[in-house]
């Protein structure tokens, strides 16, 4: 199994900085890779000395301990610097004929066993890793937001990744105090196409009966949140939000799968930048009207979780650790499942397949 030291990061903005200090601070060395001089300069003061400097004012480091993280984290406008790294770590914008350049830029210049990695949100690794030599050493490391706190990180194997490509994944995430599951190749990988269906139920649901304030309040009550799913689409980012459900909706809706529709409400939300209120009442109190709402929000997680088992994308049990672990939801969707019993699991299913969001899984 290749022993990761040293760490690239090609793209050095919020998420990929997150990613580069979780490294720091986990003992590994980092070199990150931005476009040019100047971005280096700035995306270095803004992410980690800045960074460094804030945690030794709050108290939660000494001024030694920020020197030295501060020291093992370099910055380079050259992909040729990338050579010394052993693991190297995609997280450039969500474009998928960039991320392909990026990668083939990335195979003329590093080493033949340097592992390559894509953090991408959506798009399938073998897609990205088509222009890279030796494609066992590529796979996916999918960490979510906030990548320094957030402990989740999904390690993707596509059909080329060796086994020893996978192994030092898995060790990597752990020295980097993560919680590893395992996935296989998918639209979406695992968490995020039971994540994005659920915010897709609700947004469709917007409008003068149903206001964003009550359908917090329902995602709360139905899942048993103390943040609900609008508070985590405000939080993510709206055009985020939108343009993965895009992606889903492209990769899936025409499938034996099936996906909701992209909502028109979520849509005008990104084109005209709005800013949810989610304290703008006044929340319907309705039970039957909240019913419609929260059944169909559970079917329809319980309906693409099931897809995903038997795709075997993802084990039951990686699910809903994931699930868990990086929405915070008390209980994945099999715990759910199985402590309401499968006739009602079922017809809560049902309502999903009948609303025409989702095929009925084949289990």
């Amino acid at each position: 199994m290749k022993e990761v030291k040293t760490v690239g990061v090609v793209g050095f903005g919020v998420m990929g900085a997150a990613i580069g200090l979780n490294a720091a601070m986990s003992g590994y060395r980092v070199v990150f890779k931005e476009l040019n001089d100047d971005l280096v300069k700035s995306m270095y003061d803004k992410f980690v000395a800045k960074a460094m400097a804030k945690r030794v004012q709050s108290g939660k480091m000494s001024q030694e301990e920020a020197d030295k993280i501060c020291g093992t984290i370099t910055g380079t406008s050259n992909f040729a610097d990338l050579a010394v790294c052993d693991l190297i770590i995609e997280a450039v914008v969500e474009n998928i004929d960039l991320k392909i350049q990026v990668f083939e830029e990335i195979s003329k210049v590093v080493p033949k066993d340097t592992i390559i990695v894509s953090n991408t949100s959506t798009f399938p690794i073998a897609t990205l890793m088509q222009k890279v030599d030796n494609p066992a050493r590529t796979a996916g490391l999918h960490y979510f937001f906030p990548a320094n706190v957030n402990r989740l990180v999904e390690v993707i194997r596509q059909k080329a990744t060796s086994d020893e490509t996978y192994e030092a994944l898995m060790a990597f995430a752990k020295g980097n105090k993560k919680v590893a599951i395992t996935v296989m190749d998918f639209p979406g990988f695992a968490v995020n196409p039971v994540f994005i269906a659920a915010y897709m139920v609700l947004d469709n649901f917007a409008g003068d009966k149903y206001n964003i304030a009550t359908l917090e309040s329902i995602s709360q009550e139905f899942l048993g949140l103390k943040f609900g799913i609008m508070w985590v689409q405000k939080g993510a980012g709206l055009g985020t939000c939108y343009h993965a459900a895009v992606s889903m909706v492209e990769y899936l809706g025409n499938t034996d799968i099936g996906y909701p529709p992209v909502p028109a409400f979520l849509k005008k939300s990104f084109e005209e930048k709005l800013d949810w209120n989610l304290e703008e009442g006044p929340v319907l109190e309705d039970k039957a009207a909240r019913s419609e709402v929260g059944e169909l929000l559970l079917g329809s997680v319980f309906c693409i979780s099931k897809h995903l088992i038997a795709k075997k994308v993802v084990s039951v049990e990686d699910l809903d650790l994931g699930i868990r672990t990086s929405l915070a939801w008390p209980k994945g969707p099999f715990q759910m499942m199985n402590e309401m019993g499968e006739e009602k699991a079922r017809k809560l299913m049902q309502l999903a397949v009948d609303k025409g969001f989702f095929k009925m899984p084949p289990m």
